[in-house]
C-alpha cells in the first residue's frame, strides 16, 4: 500500500526555455527583443559611448522585474581592438555576485578580433529579479554589441486561503486563482484582497489585489474593505461654495462628465469618481456649476432648455436637505435632473426637464470626499470606532470643524463624524 505524503503535492510546471535580447543603441539606451516577463524593465549605462569600453570605463545592463525567473546563460556578444582589450565581467543577482571573468579578449577567445562579434558568458540555473550586467575595461578596448539572458519559468501551485473578516470563504489552489468579488458590508465598500490583515487604518501599505492572483506561497488573503460615509450624512444642508455631487438619491445617480449634444453624463452615485465632482460657485442667489478644476474650463451651464458648456447662472431652490438647480424660460420652470432618458429615450443623461412645482425636487448636493480620507479594514463586522451621534447636538446648526488629533471632528446640523486631516 503506498504511503500518504504530506497534505498536498506541490505541482510544478516548467516552461519552454525563452531568450530575451538586449542591443545597444546608445551609451544610455539599450532595445529589447524577444520574450519576457510582463514586468520587465531594463536601464543601460556606459561612461564612454555606445559600447565601448575602454580602460577604467564601465558599462552596466540592469534588467529588473524579472519575477523570480530561472536564467539559464547569459552572453555578451564582444569584440576588441586589433592587438589589445581586456577587462572584467561581472555578473549580479538580486545583489548576489554570481560570475567574475577577469582577463584579456585573447585569453577569452584564442585572438584578438576588432570585426566579429563572440559570445562570453555564464551558464547554469540561477532564480532572479533583477539582473546586472556590468564590464569594466582594464585595457583600451572591449566594445559590446548586446546581451542575451535564455531563461524559463517554474511554477508551483499554492493554496490560497481567502478570509472574509474571522469567516472562511474558501480555499484555493493553482499556479494563478480567480479572485472573487465580495459583497459590500453596511457602509463598507470591498475593495479587493489584501496579503496583510488590516483592522482600521488610512494608510495600505501593501498590494491589493483583484481577478487574477498569482501566488508565490501557501498565503492567506484578507478581504479589504474602505468605509464609505453613509450618503444620509453627506447631504448638504448649509449651501455656500464648494465642491460636490449633484445626485438624485431616490435612483441612488448622479451628475457625471462634461456638457456634450445637450446633456451631461449620469452615473451610479461614487464620491471617489473625480468626474463627479462639481464646483458650484454661489453669487447673488445665483449658482455657476463647473467640472472640478483639474478638467479645466468645463461648465454646466444652459442654452434655453438644452445644457451648454458655458457659465450661465442657475436659480436655485434650497429648502432643508433639497438643493435643485433650474431656469425660468418664459414662465416655464426647467430644472437640472440626473438619471432622466434623453429625448431618444435609449440612455439615461443628466438633461433639464420641465417641471410643475420645483419644490418637488428630489435632488441633493452632497458633499465630495477625498481618496486620501478613506479608512480600510479586513474586519468589516466590527464597525467603525467613531460612533454618529445626535444627542444633545440640537441645538448647533450649520457646520463646525474642530481639529481632532489627525482627523476633524465635524458637525453638520447636530450630526458629527470624524474624517481624516
Amino acid at each position: 500500500m503506498a504511503k500518504k505524503i504530506g497534505a498536498k503535492m506541490k505541482i510544478l510546471l516548467v516552461l519552454l526555455s525563452a531568450m530575451m535580447t538586449f542591443t545597444i543603441e546608445s551609451k544610455s539606451k539599450v532595445t529589447a527583443d524577444g520574450t519576457w516577463p510582463g514586468s520587465m524593465s531594463a536601464s543601460y549605462a556606459c561612461t564612454y559611448q555606445k559600447g565601448d569600453v575602454r580602460a577604467k570605463d564601465t558599462a552596466t545592463l540592469t534588467v529588473s522585474g524579472l519575477d523570480e525567473i530561472v536564467i539559464e546563460k547569459v552572453d555578451l556578444y564582444l569584440k576588441s581592438n586589433k592587438d589589445k582589450g581586456a577587462g572584467v565581467i561581472t555578473m549580479t543577482a538580486d545583489g548576489t555576485q554570481f560570475y567574475r571573468a577577469a582577463g584579456t579578449y585573447k585569453d577569452w577567445f584564442g585572438e584578438y578580433n576588432n570585426t566579429d562579434y563572440q559570445a562570453k558568458g555564464w551558464s547554469g540555473e540561477k532564480t532572479v529579479n533583477t539582473l546586472e550586467v556590468q564590464v569594466i575595461g582594464t585595457v583600451n578596448s572591449l566594445h559590446i554589441e548586446k546581451y542575451e539572458i535564455t531563461w524559463h519559468q517554474t511554477s508551483t501551485a499554492y493554496d490560497v486561503t481567502l478570509m472574509n473578516g474571522t469567516e472562511l470563504v474558501e480555499t484555493l489552489h493553482g499556479e494563478t486563482v480567480e479572485l472573487p468579488t465580495m459583497p459590500d458590508s453596511a457602509n463598507w465598500v470591498f475593495v479587493g484582497w489584501s496579503e496583510v490583515e488590516y483592522y482600521e487604518t488610512e494608510n495600505v501599505e501593501t498590494a491589493i489585489y483583484t481577478d487574477v492572483y498569482k501566488p508565490k506561497r501557501d498565503v492567506t488573503l484578507w478581504a479589504i474593505y474602505r468605509y464609505q460615509t453613509p450618503l444620509e450624512d453627506m447631504i448638504v444642508t448649509d449651501l455656500q461654495d464648494g465642491t460636490y455631487l449633484y445626485a438624485d438619491l431616490q435612483s441612488g445617480m448622479a451628475m457625471s462628465g462634461a456638457v456634450s449634444n445637450g446633456v451631461a453624463g449620469t452615473e451610479a452615485i461614487d464620491v471617489t469618481n473625480t468626474m463627479q465632482r462639481y464646483e458650484v460657485h454661489i453669487q447673488n442667489g445665483l449658482a455657476t456649476i463647473r467640472l472640478s478644476h483639474v478638467y479645466g474650463e468645463a461648465y454646466i451651464g444652459f442654452n434655453g432648455t438644452a445644457l451648454a458648456d458655458v457659465a450661465t447662472p442657475w436659480q436655485i431652490y434650497h429648502a432643508g436637505q433639497k438643493t435643485a438647480f433650474y431656469t425660468t424660460v418664459g414662465e416655464k420652470i426647467y430644472m437640472l435632473v440626473p438619471n432622466r432618458l434623453d429625448t431618444g429615450n435609449e440612455t439615461f443623461v443628466t438633461r433639464m426637464i420641465l417641471v410643475g412645482d420645483v419644490t418637488l425636487a428630489e435632488t441633493v448636493l452632497l458633499y465630495a470626499e477625498l481618496e486620501e480620507q478613506h479608512i480600510y479594514t479586513c474586519h468589516p463586522e466590527y464597525g467603525m470606532d467613531v460612533e454618529f451621534v445626535n444627542e444633545g447636538m440640537k441645538e448647533l446648526t450649520g457646520e463646525w470643524i474642530i481639529p481632532f488629533g489627525n482627523y476633524e471632528l465635524i458637525i453638520r446640523e447636530g450630526k458629527k463624524y470624524l474624517r481624516l486631516k
